[in-house]
C-alpha cells in the first residue's frame, strides 16, 4: 500500500485530541516523506473489558494504518506479571500467566472492532525481556536517576499520602524502554498519563546509539462522572455494548464533555463539529454523537435502531415493543442466586462488573417482572417470558 502524505490528514492525526508530540516537526517531516513508519501501542492486558477510553488511542493507530504505516501490538506479557504502577495512584495488583493469555484473546478481539487486524502485528515482550540478565538490568538502571522517578506527579501524591512506592516500580519504565530498542520502532502512542515511560523508549535507544523513536500522547477520555474514563472507577463505556447500551450510555454524558467525544471517537470533520455544537440542541447534538459512535461499532442499521429504543424507553417511556427485548437463554438462568444473576450480567455486558451490580441491587435498579430484587443471597426461579430490567435505562432482557 502506498504511504499517502496528504499534509492536511497528517496534520489531523498530530493534532486532533492530541496531548503532545515528541517530536512533533521530526515526525510531521517524516510522514511527508512518504516513507512506511512503524507505530506501535504496547499494553499490559489486565482485565476482560476494554472500553472508549482506550478506544481513543486505537482509533488514532487506525488512521495511521489508513495512511499506509504500520501497527504493532505489543502485549506486555512479561511487564503484565510485573505490574505497572508507575503513573497510578496506588499499587497494581499482580496478574497470573494463565489470566494473562485468557485477557490477551479477548482484548485482541476488542482490539479488532477498531483497527484492521489483518494488517496488525502482534508481539509479546516476554519473548526478549525474560532473557535479560540481572547484569543488563543493572546496565539499564544506569539510564535514569531516582530523582527524574520520584519528580513524576503519580509518585508526588503518594508520598504526600504516605502511601508506599515499590523499588519494582523504577523497573516498569526500564522495560518499557527496551519494548521500543527491541522493536526498531519509530513512533509509540499512549495516554497522556503515560510520558514518563513513552519517553524512557527515547533514552533507551539512544544509549544503545539507535535514532530515538517519536512519541504521541492522546488526552484522557472522562467519564459521564467527570474523572478519567477507567474500569476501576466504574464510569466506563465497553467497546462490546449492545447497541442499545452505547447508544444509551452515550446519551447520559455530560453536555460540557460532548465535543471531547466528537473529536475523539468520531472522524467527522473538526469544523462540523463546532457547526453541530453551536447550532444544535444539546438532545440533537448528542443523539447525533451516539448515533455515529454506536453505527462504528455495531452497523448503521444497529444504531438507527438504538435510537428509535432510545426515544420510546427513555425519552417517552412508553411501552417497549417485542424487539426491544434482548434475550437470554432459559439454560443459562434457570434457578440461580441474585449473586449469579449479576455474574450473568456482567459476562452479557449489561453491567460492567458485580461491585456495579450490587449497588444496582441496593438501588432497587433491577427487576424481575416488576419486582425489584435487593438481596445478593436471593434465590430467582426464573422461567421462559420473566422479563429482568437493568438500570435506569430500562435495558429489558427476556427468558427465552
Amino acid at each position: 500500500m502506498q504511504v499517502n502524505t496528504d499534509p492536511k490528514k497528517i496534520d489531523d492525526i498530530l493534532s486532533r485530541f492530541v496531548e503532545d508530540v515528541v517530536v512533533r516537526e521530526y515526525l510531521r517531516k517524516e510522514m511527508l516523506s512518504g516513507r512506511e513508519l512503524k507505530i506501535y501501542l504496547g499494553t499490559d492486558v489486565t482485565g476482560e473489558n476494554l472500553h472508549l477510553g482506550h478506544a481513543v488511542i486505537h482509533r488514532k493507530l487506525k488512521d495511521f494504518q489508513e495512511l499506509g504505516h504500520k501497527v504493532t501490538l505489543l502485549i506486555g506479557s512479561y511487564t503484565t506479571l510485573v505490574g505497572d504502577h508507575s503513573d497510578k495512584l496506588d499499587q497494581r495488583t499482580e496478574t497470573n500467566e494463565q489470566q494473562i493469555s485468557s485477557f490477551e484473546r479477548t482484548y485482541v478481539d476488542q482490539f479488532a472492532k477498531t483497527v484492521d487486524i489483518s494488517k496488525v502485528e502482534i508481539v509479546h515482550n516476554g519473548d526478549w525481556l525474560s532473557k535479560l540478565t540481572l547484569k543488563e538490568v543493572i546496565e539499564l538502571a544506569k539510564i535514569f536517576t531516582v530523582q527524574q522517578n520520584i519528580e513524576r506527579d503519580a509518585f508526588q501524591k503518594r508520598i504526600k499520602a504516605e502511601s508506599p512506592i515499590g523499588l519494582d516500580e523504577f523497573l516498569y519504565p526500564l522495560m518499557q524502554g527496551y519494548d521500543a530498542y527491541a522493536l526498531k520502532t519509530d513512533i509509540q502512542i499512549g495516554g497522556s498519563d503515560q510520558t514518563f515511560n513513552l519517553h524512557a523508549g527515547r533514552k533507551v535507544m539512544e544509549h544503545f546509539g539507535m535514532k530515538p523513536q517519536n512519541y504521541i500522547t492522546m488526552k484522557l477520555l472522562v467519564g459521564n462522572d467527570g474523572r478519567k474514563m477507567g474500569k476501576s472507577l466504574m464510569n466506563f463505556i465497553p467497546i462490546l455494548a449492545t447497541p442499545n447500551d452505547m447508544y444509551g450510555q452515550l446519551m447520559s454524558i455530560k453536555d460540557e464533555v460532548m465535543e471531547d467525544y466528537f473529536v475523539a471517537l468520531t472522524r467527522i470533520p473538526l469544523d462540523e463539529v463546532k457547526l453541530i455544537l453551536r447550532e444544535e440542541e444539546a438532545m440533537n447534538a448528542k443523539k447525533k454523537l451516539a448515533f455515529e459512535v454506536t453505527k462504528f461499532y455495531s452497523s448503521e442499521k444497529e444504531a438507527i435502531e438504538a435510537g428509535k429504543h432510545f426515544e420510546r424507553a427513555v425519552q417517552k417511556k412508553g411501552e417497549l415493543e417485542e424487539k426491544d427485548f434482548e434475550t437470554l437463554s432459559f439454560f443459562e438462568v434457570n434457578k440461580l442466586s441474585a449473586l449469579e444473576l449479576l455474574k450473568l450480567l456482567v459476562k452479557n455486558g449489561k453491567i460492567t462488573s458485580n461491585s456495579e451490580g450490587k449497588r444496582l441491587l441496593r438501588q432497587g435498579s433491577i427487576e424481575i417482572n416488576g419486582k425489584k430484587v435487593i438481596e445478593s443471597d436471593e434465590n430467582l426461579d426464573l422461567k421462559p417470558g420473566d422479563k429482568i430490567k437493568v438500570g435506569n435505562r430500562r435495558n429489558v432482557l427476556k427468558i427465552k
